[in-house]
């Protein structure tokens, strides 16, 4: 069979569908590009803005154009909240939610021998589903998702709903998939789940993120390893000093702030302080000089007032973070904001997000220029406008003359800075590309 593949949102999402891919393969079938024609479309959602859903249903119902006989599978988080809407209004043949992803190959082969009768595999997921990390030959970085889930209950997210309570990925399990991505050539390997500060409460032994983090950095030692979004209150001394040995993990981290304002905190069940973040920041930059900060940031938060958003950039400014991703505040059915008084008008949470962005861009714009005159290892990906592009450690994009670097790293000093992006030379010759 051909399967075509679509995918919105998280890291958690990517992962799944690259798992995906790698499960059809492994059964002979063959992944084409989505545009193409194929006899199953796989789309997997998100729903964590309304946007998110549209762009679901959109996705969805591009596939019947392309091919109307091909079976179409809608799963994860959208089809997890609204499985009668996935059918009804994406079309889906196969509903699927967000745990038992591994059963969709079988259901496609099923679905192509005959017909199945339209109807909803949505469960909600009680246990880990150990799906394989990786993904199709030619990629630089691997995602290794090791938790799923997430019980925060932020009143403005519906992922909990979604995804269910936390699960996680035994240690051992976790070693031996990093263990395996290195052995395959990955250059890189990313941390990521849900909730991922959360990892280990679930199991027996309740192991910590740390002993996670060694885990991973130990089985694949010559290999990149990046974590993805944490809580800020994961960071503390004794954590630091726990995953101080490992050369090979990023300093790179991404804290989830939300919000520089703690009166906007509490609205959002937020279970941290601005201050409590900007202690964080200051370890993280004692123990990783020149390290990348980077965040999150919601404006137009309901209730939140001109005041309090003047104080989140305030705030992040303070922190000098790296990069600051910006989000108007989205309305969820479900959730506790929902229905909170002193609603931000659209206009005003689109005004508050352009600002908010040009502060953002500022930052990064900074940080990117600390790095110039440095010499820093990039990982290089692949070609962008006769360059090679490719990212250091901190995640900036390093741009540089070459011809077949992908897959490699190399030295690179960094010379000037372009629009958001380093450019730079190699300190080194190329080797033949890893296979």
């Amino acid at each position: 069979m051909k399967i075509a593949f679509y995918t919105l949102g998280c890291k958690t999402n990517q992962f799944e569908t690259q798992a995906l891919e790698t499960l059809f393969e492994q059964r002979g079938h063959r992944v084409v590009p989505f545009d193409s024609f194929a006899d199953v479309y796989i789309v997997n959602t998100c729903t964590v803005t309304a946007l998110s859903d549209k762009k679901s249903r959109n996705a969805a119902r591009r596939c019947k154009k392309i091919n109307p006989a091909a079976t179409l599978i809608v799963c994860g988080c959208y089809s997890q909240i609204e499985p009668e809407a996935a059918r009804q209004m994406c079309g889906a043949d196969i509903v699927v939610g967000t745990g038992n992803k591994g059963q969709i190959v079988e259901l496609a082969e099923q679905a192509q021998q005959a017909p199945l009768p339209l109807g909803s595999a949505v469960r909600e997921a009680r246990s880990f589903e150990l799906l394989p990390a990786g993904g199709l030959r030619g990629r630089t970085r691997a995602l290794l998702k090791v938790q799923d889930g997430c019980q925060n209950f932020c009143t403005y997210c519906i992922i909990p709903y979604a995804r269910g309570r936390c699960r996680s990925i035994p240690l051992e399990d976790a070693a031996r998939e990093a263990a395996r991505l290195e052995q395959e050539g990955y250059c890189e390997i990313v941390i990521t789940g849900i909730e991922v500060s959360s990892y280990g409460v679930d199991l027996p032994e309740r192991p910590p993120l740390s002993a996670l983090i060694e885990a991973v950095c130990q089985a694949a030692p010559h290999t990149r390893i990046r974590l993805s979004s944490l809580e800020p209150r994961t960071i503390t001394p004794e954590f630091l000093q726990a995953i101080a040995p490992y050369s090979n993990l990023c300093p790179h981290f991404h804290l989830s702030l939300q919000s520089g304002c703690d009166a906007t905190l509490r609205r959002m069940n937020r279970k941290y302080t601005a201050a409590r973040y900007a202690q964080s920041v200051e370890w993280l930059n004692q123990a990783y000089p020149g390290c990348a900060v980077t965040t999150d940031l919601i404006v137009g938060f309901a209730g939140e007032t001109e005041g309090d958003f003047q104080q989140s950039l305030a705030f992040i400014r303070q922190c000098q973070l790296a990069q600051v991703h910006v989000f108007p505040y989205s309305r969820r059915k479900g959730t506790p904001a929902y229905s909170m008084p002193d609603q931000v008008p659209r206009a005003e949470r689109e005004r508050r997000s352009h600002e908010a962005g040009q502060v953002a861009q500022q930052l990064h714009r900074a940080f990117l220029r600390s790095k110039v005159g440095q010499v820093l290892p990039v990982l290089f990906e692949q070609e962008k406008e006769g360059l090679y592009s490719g990212f250091s450690p901190e995640y900036c994009e390093v741009r540089v003359s070459g011809q077949g670097l992908h897959n490699q790293v190399h030295p690179v000093r960094i010379t000037g800075l372009a629009e958001d992006h380093l450019t730079g030379e190699l300190l080194d010759a190329p080797k033949e590309e890893n296979q």
